[in-house]
């Protein structure tokens, strides 16, 4: 059973940093107020893809990091945790200009040593010049449920 959680977590955590490459490019949230709207004067259509690794595991919490590549260029860290059908977790993208944060949410879709996934992201938070970024986007990928290594595409709009 710690086996199955481990690599259900494994696939979260690439769902996740998927999530977060997508989380770059987010689609603005329908439910925002008028006034954050008017604050927000760009957009940005991201298509990116992330290398995550495993840094650390603490029972079904996995703490990973990599790079990404694509509309966004910069680093990735996240932690995930997972249970035995999904994966929840936080990722933040460092990018030149700032960085954005994001929460995602993913579903195994395959059950092998190399298992796909896919999920969805939201972004809600960020620094420098994407301090008040908001947006959704969706994201796809494979992770290895023996090195917990991640690769993850993503896809977003982001408003900030």
């Amino acid at each position: 059973m710690t086996n199955n959680l481990a690599r259900t977590g494994a696939r979260a955590a690439l769902l996740a940093l998927a999530a977060l490459t997508i989380g770059l490019c987010a689609t603005v949230s329908v439910g925002a107020a008028p006034a954050a709207h008017a604050a927000r004067r760009h957009s940005l259509h991201v298509n990116d893809t992330g290398h995550l690794h495993l840094t650390r595991k603490s029972g079904s919490t996995l703490y990973e990091s990599g790079s990404a590549s694509g509309s966004l260029p910069g680093s990735i860290t996240a932690v995930f945790h997972t249970s035995v059908t999904k994966v929840t977790g936080t990722v933040t993208f460092h990018a030149s200009r700032g960085s954005i944060t994001m929460t995602a949410v993913g579903y195994p879709q395959s059950a092998g040593t190399v298992a796909r996934f896919s999920g969805s992201i939201a972004v809600r938070s960020g620094t420098g010049a994407y301090r008040s970024a908001l947006g959704s986007g969706s994201f796809s990928g494979t992770v290895n449920r023996r090195s917990w290594a991640v690769s993850v595409h993503a896809v977003a709009n982001l408003t900030y």
